[in-house]
């Protein structure tokens, strides 16, 4: 499997396997969406799930509630319906009648935890469909990801699929003023002094979009800005790329 760089119009490929990063957990009763927090929730919790047996749950310190606009604090959202996701933030604004079909705001430590990976922002506005996470857009200063990859051992082919496990686990990262993150087509786009490296190649652009299903990258300049997208390809000698190359 390969991520294609796309830029400008030039392509350069490196070799990029995606691994699902488990979301980080700890036993606590959720109260399902739609549904007032539960005090006192019998059973015991998953380990994974926080609790939550229903495919989006939540919990918080402090709910404050008014016809169609909730507030909460110290908010927990845990989504179960790809695998595991939990995002966490100080405060969480919902608003509509039915909070499974909505947009929620949430402001500060914004934090997000999936089988893609992980991601930080100052804020979040974050849209629920049919109980589920449908997308997200983080703003931060900037908003960063990050996921695991694996690369051949050394010395071995690209597409050596069999002996690929033999391979190092490294850490791709990203960051932008803003993210947006497909989560029904696994597509990530970066917005705003945009920066990508995967350990041994970065690329800086205005935009960049990341195409997690199909492992491929492009990257634009915006229109009427005269920023261009730059690239930087490190020699990959011993275990000088092993991890994710110094920020520029």
């Amino acid at each position: 499997m390969y991520w294609r760089i796309e830029a400008a119009g030039c392509a350069v490929a490196a070799l990029l396997q995606f691994l699902a990063a488990g979301a980080a957990a700890a036993a606590a009763p959720a109260a399902a969406i739609n549904e007032a927090p539960a005090v006192g929730a019998a059973g015991a919790a998953g380990a994974d799930r926080e609790g939550c047996f229903e495919p989006l749950c939540y919990t918080a310190s402090r709910l404050e509630a008014e016809r169609n606009r909730m507030v909460l604090h110290d908010i927990n959202i845990i989504d179960t319906t790809r695998g595991i996701t939990r995002i966490k933030a100080d405060l969480a604004e919902a608003n509509g009648p039915d909070l499974s079909n909505s947009d929620w705001v949430l402001t500060g430590h914004v934090q997000v935890f999936m089988p893609q990976g992980n991601l930080s922002a100052d804020k979040a506005t974050v849209q629920f469909v049919n109980k589920r996470i449908a997308s997200m857009s983080a703003q931060g200063a900037p908003a960063e990801f990050e996921h695991k990859v694996d690369s051949p051992a050394q010395g071995l082919a690209p597409g050596d699929a069999a002996n690929r496990g033999h391979g190092q686990i490294e850490t791709a990262r990203g960051r932008a003023r803003q993210i947006d993150f497909d989560m029904e087509h696994n597509l990530l786009t970066l917005k705003g002094d945009s920066w990508l490296t995967d350990g041994c190649n970065e690329i800086n652009s205005q935009s960049i979009v990341y195409d997690i299903a199909n492992q491929t990258v492009r990257a634009e300049a915006v229109p009427g800005d005269d920023t261009q997208v730059h690239g930087t390809l490190h020699a990959r000698s011993g275990t000088q790329c092993g991890s994710a190359a110094g920020r520029p």
